[in-house]
Formats: structure tokens, C-alpha cells, sequence
């Protein structure tokens, strides 16, 4: 069983970090430039993993991740870091928008890496990213502008994608935009990056937390079964127009809703996803 008592404890360095594996933390002083994060790191770390990234829905349940993440984690020898992001400073952090106010998402990840490193002593130069609902849109988005520091990739239940349509303003397509700015997108490169997309076969509903409209219905489908079948299929024929080689595939699972919690409890997401993020057959990439 993990050891939840330290959570909200936080650490001042990385003095007395080891003490303190095997259990689920909270750092929340690390400064006002820095998201505050969970992190479970296993009692008996395995050489050469690099961490999982797990990056939470518009209800912001960081600490739920890193919960229900942290026994397989353990088991894997893992660390697992799961950011929160304030709805104040970056309300619109799946999105990677950068917005009067609001500092740009994929830096505050960046930060939050650095900082795990410092204080952890653990390599978070290359991460394992997983994201579910809102956190699997900001996950791709940031797999294609930072694909250097993306090694594996596993989106679950996202509610739209950024298609590879260069006609499209960003973030439907990935033509420059206001929202955009000054930063690119490097495909070629996020294609080296092997991802797994999920989706649950009822997760069908049209409720508030999907964002619907006639562009994005016409361009991706009206529920998220459809837009992940969609983004997969044309993610690979872009790859292929463009002689890349891409592993990037779409698995649906049987039966499963939209509802992290319980696509763990019952549809053992967290198997589908360490599986796939720490793969244990010899020559794939990890």
C-alpha cells in the first residue's frame, strides 16, 4: 500500500528527499514561477526509466493521478510527477495559450522539470507524458512543440486535437495565430515519438466539458470516439505524405466512459498506459 502521510509536506531541498520515497508528495513552495506538483517516487527506482508526466482534465485532479498512478509506479520503479495547474493563471493550459496575464503552460512544465531534477536528483530531460481529458490536449500539443523532450507519448478520452492542417489557424491546424505567437511546430520530429491514443467506446456525450461548434464538428467529429479516429488517421497519412516514419496508433476501450477514476477501476487504464509508456520487450524504445 503507498504511504500517503507526507502529502502537502513540503521539502526546502533535495537534503531529505530519499527519505521519502514510496510516497505520495505535494511541492507546493517551490516559488511563484513554479506550479505546484505531486510526485511519487518508488522505493526501489529502476536505472535508465525516465519519469511519467501525468497531466490532469479541466477538473484539475493532479493529486488523483498521482494516487491512482503511484502502485503501478511502484511496481514499474517509475517516478510519476503530475503538475497542477491553477484555473487563475493558466485557465487555458490545454490549449498552450498564452494570454494576457497568464504565463505560457509549456515553460511552467519546463520549469516544474527542473525543479523535480534539483530537488529529487532524478533525469527529467526526457519524459514519458501521459494526459487525460484536457491534459491529453495540452500532451500533444506540447509533444509538438517540444518533442525533444518527449521519449513515449499515451493520450486518453482528449476532447479535440491540432490537426496537421498547415490552412488551419492553431489550435484546430497548425498555422500561425495570435494564440500561437512566435512558436513552431516540429512534426518531423514528434513523429520519433511513439504515442498511443485511447478512447472509451461510450464516450460518446456531448456535454459541456466537449467543445463543439460547425468547424470543429465538420473537421474532427461530434464526439471524442470520432475526433481520435480522425486526428490518428490523418497524423498517419500526414506522416506518410511526408515519407516520416510514425508509430502512432488508436486503441478503444471496450465499455469504458469518460471518467479517469473509474476507466482505472474497471478498464485498468493505468496497465494500458505504463505498458505502454514502459515497455518491457527488448529493442523498443524506452
Amino acid at each position: 500500500m503507498i504511504d500517503v502521510s507526507a502529502v502537502s509536506l513540503p521539502l526546502a531541498d533535495t537534503i531529505d528527499a530519499k527519505r521519502w520515497k514510496g510516497r505520495v508528495l505535494s511541492i507546493h513552495d517551490a516559488g511563484p514561477e513554479q506550479l505546484p506538483y505531486f510526485i511519487f517516487q518508488p522505493t526501489s527506482p529502476k536505472a535508465g526509466l525516465a519519469p511519467v508526466v501525468s497531466i490532469h482534465g479541466w477538473t484539475r485532479n493532479a493529486a488523483e493521478h498521482a494516487f491512482r498512478l503511484a502502485s503501478l509506479a511502484e511496481t514499474k520503479g517509475v517516478t510519476v510527477i503530475a503538475p497542477l495547474y491553477s484555473r487563475k493563471e493558466h485557465k487555458h493550459y490545454q490549449r498552450l495559450e498564452i494570454r494576457k496575464g497568464e504565463r505560457c503552460p509549456a515553460e511552467a512544465l519546463e520549469n516544474l522539470l527542473r525543479d523535480a531534477q534539483q530537488r529529487f536528483n532524478i533525469d527529467t530531460r526526457t519524459i514519458n507524458l501521459f494526459g487525460f481529458s484536457g491534459g491529453a490536449q495540452f500532451a500533444h500539443r506540447f509533444g509538438m512543440m517540444r518533442p525533444h523532450l518527449v521519449n513515449r507519448m499515451a493520450l486518453m478520452a482528449a476532447g479535440w486535437f491540432t490537426m496537421p492542417d498547415i490552412d488551419v489557424p492553431y489550435p484546430l491546424g497548425i498555422a500561425p495565430s495570435e494564440i500561437l505567437a512566435d512558436r513552431t511546430f516540429d512534426l518531423a520530429s514528434f513523429f520519433g515519438c511513439p504515442t498511443r491514443v485511447f478512447v472509451g467506446e461510450r464516450d460518446l456525450r456531448r456535454d459541456d466539458s466537449l467543445k463543439t461548434g460547425k468547424q470543429i464538428d465538420r473537421m474532427q467529429g461530434r464526439n471524442r470516439v470520432e475526433r481520435a479516429q480522425r486526428w490518428v488517421t490523418a497524423m498517419q497519412k500526414y506522416a506518410g505524405d511526408h515519407k516520416v516514419k510514425a508509430d502512432i496508433e488508436l486503441q478503444i476501450i471496450n465499455r469504458a466512459k469518460h471518467n479517469f477514476g473509474a476507466s482505472i477501476r474497471k478498464h485498468q487504464l493505468d496497465e494500458l498506459v505504463f505498458n505502454w509508456l514502459i515497455p518491457d520487450q527488448k529493442g523498443e524504445k524506452s
